[in-house]
């Protein structure tokens, strides 16, 4: 009633006007109009912003506030071919349907083809410090470009004032969007994570433990060998993905960091034991991934190490599981660790903050569960705590279980280091170990020099 009464005395004072003063005052700000009470209007405010209603309140039409309006500009890289093109586009429609005085522009641009169409437009709005109210970009080395702006706000405030809605953002994963003075400029996304899958049939037909720890993958060996299956689908050309995680389940997420310590070595050690075992395929020293994708695809194999971008093409098979890779023994690695890395995540301009609550929440909105579960079922590893999606497969529940389980994330080694010492242990490290031409300690003291030079 009172916003209706507003409009009727607008109406009434426009009538009494010039048509001069008419036509220059019915304009629409695009920045907005809305304004609610416990919104931060300056930097001061901003820093300690009330408490604002879970992310879930926010969804629900009838439990917005009736003067709720405004215009937001959004850029992503959710554009064009883009896999979550079509469901953001919906979750944003659903989003204005639900509050009818809300304009998102969305102004997405792809990162994909002869132009990285997204860089472009982001670093031109940022350089004309004109940048959108929301955007998704990159974290790590490149949010340098937005943080040096001085454009976008500390969203740590925001957080915790609202434990409701931050008690959903995975701490382990908020850490990838943290600045080294401590500030929250960016709340991570979406990224990918890698696991160990493996085939729950093939351990129900020989009476086998599933391979939740370490001796039970010991265990399942020689059966699986006895029986013609492949214990892990692996490549000794490409072992990439082995090698990282049994070098978490050895030092855990700290010693990762220990980039080709000593303390890596019992990880290399497994290799050959594994090797010396029959664990791995015949010909695994010229398999490629391709090969062994399709060998465990089809049945032939019990295991293998790999990542989200696999399970598209295994989540029909209803017997697919995915866990972390159990600790080796005496290891610190195991289900509270798992190796996901979210190079991206939502910046908010302090424009926006000041200006009014409704970009804020938006930005709550896409980081609720019931968001983030709509943008897992096209693929990816969610920095927020949610549900498996509608009609998930055992495969895809189980990965979300692994991630939600998981209180520490890890990126992968090989996009932290130098990858000439990356290739140097892996390629054609781990078969000179597996082989017996040289030993794990000396691989990694040729690594470590590649890395340090």
């Amino acid at each position: 009633m009172k916003k209706e009464m507003k409009k009727f005395l607008a109406a009434a004072l426009i009538c009494a006007m010039s048509i001069g003063l008419l036509s220059g005052c019915t304009g629409k700000s695009d920045s907005g109009s809305g304004e609610s009470a416990d919104a931060p209007k300056t930097q001061e405010e901003a820093s300690a912003p009330e408490e604002t209603g879970s992310a879930a309140e926010q969804q629900a039409p009838e439990e917005t506030q009736a003067d709720d309006e405004g215009t937001i500009r959004v850029v992503t890289f959710f554009a064009g071919s883009d896999q979550w093109a079509p469901v953001y586009k919906e979750v944003i429609d659903d989003y204005m349907a639900a509050h009818p005085g809300v304009t998102i522009v969305d102004e997405s641009q792809p990162t994909s083809g002869t132009q990285d169409l997204f860089r472009t437009k982001i670093q031109s709005d940022v350089a004309a410090k004109t940048p959108p109210d929301l955007m998704l970009y990159y974290n790590g080395e490149e949010s340098k470009m937005p943080l040096d702006s001085e454009l976008f706000v500390d969203l740590k405030p925001y957080m915790d004032a609202d434990p409701q809605w931050s008690a959903n953002l995975k701490e382990g994963a908020m850490e990838a969007g943290r600045s080294e003075d401590g500030m929250q400029y960016c709340i991570p996304y979406i990224g990918y994570f890698e696991g160990m899958f493996y085939n729950k049939e093939l351990f129900d037909k020989y009476d086998l433990a599933e391979p939740t720890s370490w001796e039970n993958i010991e265990a399942c060996i020689d059966t699986f060998v006895e029986n013609d299956i492949v214990p892990f689908a692996t490549s000794l050309m490409k072992p990439s993905y082995m090698v990282e995680q049994l070098i978490l389940a050895q030092v855990g997420a700290e010693g990762q960091k220990d980039y080709f310590d000593d303390s890596w070595a019992p990880a290399l050690a497994a290799m050959k034991d594994l090797y010396d075992k029959g664990a791995f395929p015949a010909d695994c020293m010229t398999m490629t991934e391709d090969d062994i994708r399709v060998l465990f695809a089809d049945g032939k194999a019990a295991m293998m190490i790999n990542g989200s971008w696999t399970v598209a093409g295994l989540k029909d098979n209803e017997n697919m599981r995915m866990i972390t890779m159990p600790a080796l023994p005496g290891g610190k690695g195991g289900s509270d660790v798992a190796l996901s890395g979210f190079g991206s995540g939502w910046y908010m301009s302090k424009e926006a903050a000041e200006r009014d609550d409704v970009t804020l929440h938006f930005l709550k909105y896409m980081t609720s569960p019931e968001v983030m579960t709509r943008m897992i079922a096209v693929g990816g590893s969610s920095a927020i705590t949610c549900d498996a999606p509608e009609g998930a497969s055992p495969l895809e529940v189980s990965a979300n279980e692994m991630l939600n389980t998981a209180t520490k994330f890890v990126p992968a080694c090989d996009s932290q280091v130098v990858r000439e010492a990356w290739l140097n242990m892996t390629e054609p490290g781990i078969q000179y170990i597996a082989t017996g031409q040289t030993s794990p300690e000396e691989i990694l003291a040729q690594s470590r020099s590649l890395n340090e030079e």
